[in-house]
């Protein structure tokens, strides 16, 4: 005897949507990107995984140099707005938005903060759905204190400048593995970008999802598989190139986890 059951008995989502019913219809998203040097802060914010970004938050600064910077930080320039723009729009893509970055910055117009800037945007473009905010932060991390390029507290720097302070040679510098502080020569321990993300509705301007540095909120998978750069026991060689991949791949593998699919 063959039972047969009504297949969509199990697989009913019904219950999942009722319970995010404010990201029904979320296709169309409006990206503004906005970088946040390790060498720089905001008004009453340290870093950028101090807090979620909020209708409040200043958006576009003003920029004031940071109370406290890690020694060991350097703001990489080679991650900018078009690597971080790119990599947005390709995981929004493949989740089922529609994104596209901000034709304009409405910073002229003395918008400020979060909801300053929606208002000012959604007055000339009124086919949006959501609005998502992004403060990235490109950071290389030396060995050793004493090894950090002068001006790391005033500037970024590219990568290659990087390497030719540390003394790279055609093999590139040591990627030091856990015991980066007992490294001999010049060497980098780690290259991340911090990201604070949030998006808002724009029928009503409330938050959908968040993510504050390791922090989440909202219709979000709180936990992110290991990406590459994994952990190591070991000592590696890596060059600009090298160095730079590592930090696409790994936020690409980030933004994969923690990007909610559209409904």
């Amino acid at each position: 005897m063959v039972l047969i059951l009504p297949c969509c008995t199990f697989l009913s989502n019904k219950d999942f949507v009722h319970r995010h019913y404010g990201y029904h219809g979320v296709k169309r998203v409006v990206i503004f990107l906005q970088r946040w040097p390790v060498y720089q802060q905001l008004p009453g914010q340290d870093d950028l995984g101090a807090g979620f970004i909020k209708k409040e938050t200043r958006f576009l600064g003003p920029w004031l140099p940071a109370a406290k910077i890690n020694p060991r930080a350097v703001d990489i320039k080679d991650i900018d707005d078009q690597l971080i723009g790119e990599l947005l729009l390709e995981v929004l893509q493949k989740k089922g938005y529609e994104p596209f970055l901000a034709e304009f910055m409405p910073a002229a117009e003395g918008a400020r903060t979060a909801a300053e800037m929606m208002a000012k945007y959604q007055a000339v473009n009124r086919e949006l759905d959501a609005f998502l905010f992004c403060f990235y932060s490109p950071t290389l991390f030396v060995a050793r204190p004493q090894d950090a390029p002068p001006e790391q507290g005033q500037r970024s720097y590219g990568l290659e400048e990087v390497m030719q302070i540390l003394g790279s040679t055609s093999r590139g510098v040591v990627w030091a593995g856990p015991r980066a502080a007992l490294v001999q020569q010049k060497a980098i321990s780690h290259a991340f970008v911090y990201l604070s993300l949030g998006l808002f509705r724009a029928l009503d301007w409330q938050p959908l999802w968040e993510v504050a540095d390791s922090q989440v909120g909202g219709k979000i998978r709180p936990v992110v598989q290991e990406c590459l750069p994994a952990p190591t026991d070991l000592d590696y060689w890596a060059d600009a190139r090298i160095i730079k991949r590592l930090m696409r791949e790994n936020l690409r593998c980030r933004l994969r986890h923690i990007i909610p699919e559209a409904f």
